[in-house]
């Protein structure tokens, strides 16, 4: 009997002893509290944290955390084109090829253009440069200061589920080649050994082909591409010439002893650049013209020796038959007489 009584007086003093801890904490809870509803919470070393009672304002701002994460996250591709109009070509290119060095890029392409007119000179052209991604907007700042914008924009591509795909098929490949590389240590025969091998050296190119697509990707999401259109402003138009009949008289002279120089000066230059010319084309016409001549020499002397011969022969027959009286010839008055 008197260890039954002692029993339920240590259940008395234990279940009174948790009752008065557990409103001692709920009053030590709100003087730490002080109203601005936040709580200590047991460290689990004896120490005391602070933890915010605001859970729905954490859930939120946790929520944009990840939303900007994730944005963050994705690969994109970014191209831009600018031009600017500048006072010195030369300069500006410079200066902009220096930026994407400093940065950690390079100069992709580049291109100059030289015009003239009236005797002004200007250059044209455009610098096309890759910098990390990050310098990208620098970069365009910089441009910008070099002179006046006249164009300005971006494109951009977003690649992130292309990159995913392409890892996706490159792990199922790996796999299958090192299943295959397992095959191939336990083949037995000689043509499963061909025919694992034929197989194994199909899947190692299509890994390779899709890791070369894989750094592509990469290589043109870490660098972002600018081209940059520079052009220096070309020189306003001269004023109107003076019309002919007002000219002065010495600039009358002048401009025509210019005339007469540059036509000289254009004939002896036509005259210098025609002469190799008609000394090759004087050779063979005059070798040709004396070929001709000595091949008529032998000929005329042969006609006039054939010509020769046939005048003797011709006074030869004269003077074997006599001379030959013309029958038209009328008879002498004399020789009729005679007859009578």
């Amino acid at each position: 009997m008197a260890s039954r009584v002692r029993v339920l007086a240590v259940v008395a003093l234990l279940l009174f002893a948790g009752c008065a801890g557990l409103g001692g904490s709920g009053d030590a809870g709100e003087a730490q509290g002080g109203g601005d509803g936040a709580q200590m919470a047991d460290g689990g070393d004896g120490s005391s944290k602070p933890v915010e009672a605001d859970s729905g304002a954490n859930a939120a701002d946790s929520g944009n955390i990840q939303t900007g994460d994730a944005a963050a996250d994705r690969a994109i591709i970014r191209n831009g084109r600018m031009v600017v109009e500048v006072e010195n070509y030369s300069t500006t290119a410079d200066a902009i090829a220096a930026r994407a060095r400093a940065s950690g890029g390079y100069v992709s392409d580049s291109n100059r253009e030289l015009h003239r007119n009236d005797g002004e000179t200007w250059y044209t052209g455009y610098i096309v440069v890759r910098v990390p991604s990050e310098e990208y907007e620098p970069t365009q700042s910089m441009v910008s200061e070099q002179g006046t914008v006249r164009s300005e924009g971006t494109t951009t591509k977003d690649v992130t589920d292309k990159l995913v795909d392409l890892e996706a098929r490159l792990t199922n490949l790996r796999e299958r080649r090192d299943r295959l590389r397992t095959f191939y240590e336990r083949a037995n025969s000689t043509e499963e050994l061909l025919r694992i091998e034929e197989e194994l050296s199909s899947v190692q190119s299509d890994i390779e082909r899709l890791e070369a697509q894989k750094r592509s990707l990469e290589q043109r999401v870490a660098y972002s591409t600018l081209r940059v259109e520079i052009h220096e402003p070309a020189p306003e138009p001269s004023a109107q010439q003076v019309p002919y009949h007002e000219r002065s008289l010495v600039s009358a002279f002048l401009s025509s002893v210019t005339d007469v120089y540059v036509f000289t000066r254009g004939l002896l230059v036509t005259a210098a650049s025609l002469a190799p010319w008609i000394v090759v084309l004087a050779v063979p016409v005059v070798g040709g013209r004396r070929l001709l001549r000595g091949r008529s020499l032998p000929l005329l002397g042969r006609r006039g020796a054939s010509e020769s011969a046939t005048e003797g022969e011709n006074s030869g027959d004269k003077g074997d038959g006599g001379p030959q009286q013309d029958p038209t010839d009328e008879p002498d008055a004399g020789s009729h007489d005679d007859g009578a």
